[in-house]
């Protein structure tokens, strides 16, 4: 634990012992799970997560109270339902981010099915270098989809935010790293002019807009109906350059086993949104909408775990964020 004046509390274990465990667990699990089935797997992860709903572990109030505070039309049991299938569904991906590292690898890309290819090649025709913008959000399992797409001969940039663990930091890095085709990975904070040269470069650059934003770098819209700071410079820097912006987003089936991957035709934004902050806001309204959508069509596949509504506008009340 971290106090407030920064230092570490005695009763913690150190940093660099979290990072050795950390590591240590992750190699472990790749090690078993090398030696399972796919589905055995991902058995695994669905269990610890069912078991971590059951003993109400750390977020399970979280997610259960956004779920109210953003679906109270739904019935308390419903949302029950989707808090538990939160949980499942973290598990399994895991388990699948772990299998991702092995030697199952392409089995495990296998079972992801892409629709809407078409759509990404009509975006490409759009700009002489075929750069594009790809919105999504963290929803189904978003780092298999990537891969998948990558695998498909797709040239990726992922523009991400940085783990708070190292080595979890660094396992997701070799993970975007691995394959024959390997995403180029832009972190967040001065991605500007790197996702300008992907652009040039005909790159699909992938940015994930479903994330609580500070207040320097957002934009308030509706989400779920409630005010959500939500970043802009990504869509900003895009209409500015005249890129086209093409939402994709990938569901796990009800098997619990594959995955659809979606490509979605390019969204038709109003223009001077580089100009006029009224129509950048509209624009990022009218992309969160997209994302909502995909949510509210299978909510247990989304990051409730996130406090997407921890920014708030002067006076609004705060009792939608759950500590």
């Amino acid at each position: 634990m971290i106090g407030q004046d920064g230092r570490q509390s005695p009763q913690d274990p150190p940093p660099r012992f979290r990072d050795q465990a950390v590591r240590g667990l992750l190699s472990a699990l790749t090690f078993v799970f090398e030696r399972v089935s796919i589905d055995r797997a991902v058995g695994l992860g669905a269990l610890v997560g069912r078991m971590w709903y059951r003993l109400d572990g750390p977020r399970t109030r979280r997610v259960r109270e956004q779920l109210g505070a953003a679906l109270p039309e739904q019935s308390v049991s419903r949302r029950e339902d989707w808090t538990r299938d939160v949980f499942i569904h973290l598990g399994r991906g895991l388990a699948e981010l772990i299998v991702l590292r092995g030697r199952h690898r392409t089995s495990l890309l296998d079972r992801v099915e892409v629709d809407g290819l078409e759509h990404l090649e009509a975006a490409e025709r759009l700009t002489p270098s075929g750069g594009i913008l790809i919105v999504t959000a963290h929803f189904g399992n978003w780092e298999l989809g990537c891969a998948k797409i990558a695998a498909l001969g797709v040239s990726i940039s992922v523009v991400y935010r940085g783990l708070r663990q190292p080595a979890l930091d660094r396992a997701m890095l070799e993970l975007r790293g691995a394959g024959p085709m390997a995403l180029e990975q832009i972190q967040m904070g001065r991605a500007g002019l790197r996702m300008v040269r992907a652009f040039e470069a005909g790159r699909k650059v992938v940015v994930l807009l479903d994330q609580d934003a500070r207040r320097d770098e957002g934009v308030f819209i509706r989400f779920f109906g409630q005010p959500a700071s939500t970043r802009y410079g990504p869509i900003a820097l895009a209409t500015q350059r005249g890129v086209p912006i093409v939402p994709v987003f990938v569901r796990r089936d009800p098997d619990g086993r594959t995955h659809r991957f979606r490509i979605q035709p390019a969204l038709q934004l109003e223009p001077g949104a580089s100009d006029d902050e009224e129509v950048l806001r509209r624009n990022v309204q009218q992309i969160s909408a997209v994302i909502e959508r995909e949510i509210r069509a299978c909510p247990g596949q989304w990051i409730w775990t996130h406090r997407r509504w921890r920014t708030r506008p002067d006076g609004v009340d705060r009792s939608v964020v759950a500590d």
